[in-house]
């Protein structure tokens, strides 16, 4: 097993790695955004990648978002990420992996993600140090809590109450982040629809939610909240053409939501409320980072993880707050905050 390692000079990153092993088709990037609050903390995303240069463009994105959610939700972590292209077998990536980490000897620890489970950072851990420990709930419970809480962020900001009872939600994606928040809104009185691939219809209806194929196909006349929890770029124009008028709030567990920097612009100016991603679904990284520096098994539902957590509804009322004030949008006034957070 041999990997050859090189390294890029990428603007505003610390470092990014490659390493491959042609015969074994394994493609790993690692990308350091940033450690100035300490190592990096991000996960993996396995992806079946058209290319390089998309795999490449996917993990420096991710990254620098890493550092804005970690300085953002206060963890002594800096941004990084993760990628291993899915032309080998996960199994067979497990130990490959683990080299690619140790190589980086601790300046960064992975985590779960997209295409990587539990199984897997078992599987990492054997040959690595380096990795969160999959013990206890996954990620996703964390997320769709911290999704959960600002919501209610968002709706006390608009309405001065957090009750979603009798709310319109409309969910994209029905994964382990998606059916949780249904579950969370539904306890409330909140009316649900869920848009996913259509091998999950039953399943939806079955948990009690109407299914539709897209969000155009709402039978809600108006949107209270609409939360995308799928793949990213969500947010882009024909999204726009529709959310005009029929939606109020957007905040869901996604990474990378908007298309387009202009789209934030657009969503603004035709008053919808809008979370950014990275303090919305920051709930995920909030309980791996504690698990790191409070203890290994905390849970959501533990006090000291309840009250971290909470804190994604307060940090989301404020951002709005400061947002509607200063005329400016939110994911400038949350950037500039988390830029703050890693000043020296």
């Amino acid at each position: 097993m041999t990997l050859n390692f090189k390294e890029k000079k990428h603007d505003g990153f610390e470092q990014v790695l490659y390493a491959e092993d042609s015969r074994l088709k394994f493609q790993s990037i690692v990308a350091i955004h940033n450690t100035n609050r300490g190592p990096a903390l991000g996960g993996c995303r396995y992806y079946d990648y058209s290319n390089i240069e998309d795999q490449e463009k996917d993990v420096l994105k991710l990254a620098e978002a890493m550092t804005y959610k970690n300085s953002l939700a206060e963890l002594s972590f800096g941004g990084g990420k993760s990628t291993i292209h899915a032309q080998i077998d996960k199994n067979d990536a497990h130990d490959l992996f683990a080299e690619v980490l140790n190589k980086l000897d601790g300046k960064y620890i992975t985590a779960g993600d997209m295409g990587t489970v539990d199984d897997d950072l078992r599987g990492f851990r054997k040959k690595s140090k380096h990795v969160c420990n999959p013990i206890g709930s996954d990620s996703g419970l964390s997320t769709a809590y911290g999704v959960y809480y600002s919501m209610h962020g968002c709706l006390d900001f608009k309405y001065g109450s957090t009750s979603l009872k009798d709310k319109n939600i409309f969910i994209k994606g029905y994964g382990k982040t998606g059916s949780r928040i249904a579950a969370f809104c539904k306890s409330e009185g909140a009316n649900i629809e869920i848009s996913d691939l259509k091998k999950n219809k039953n399943l939806i209806e079955k948990d009690g939610f109407r299914f539709c194929e897209k969000l155009e196909n709402s039978t809600f006349k108006k949107i209270d909240i609409f939360s995308p929890c799928a793949a990213g770029g969500d947010l882009n124009e024909d999204f726009l053409r529709f959310a005009k008028n029929k939606i109020d709030i957007i905040t869901g567990s996604a990474n990378n939501q908007l298309a387009s920097p202009q789209i934030e612009k657009n969503i603004f100016d035709n008053n919808i409320i809008y979370c950014p991603d990275y303090c919305a679904n920051a709930g995920g990284v909030v309980i791996l980072g504690s698990r790191i520096t409070i203890r290994e098994n905390l849970e959501p539902e533990d006090k000291e993880a309840n009250e971290l957590l909470l804190k994604i509804k307060t940090r989301t009322k404020m951002i709005l707050e400061k947002s509607k004030n200063d005329s400016r949008l939110a994911s400038d006034i949350a950037k500039e905050i988390a830029l703050k957070g890693i000043e020296k």
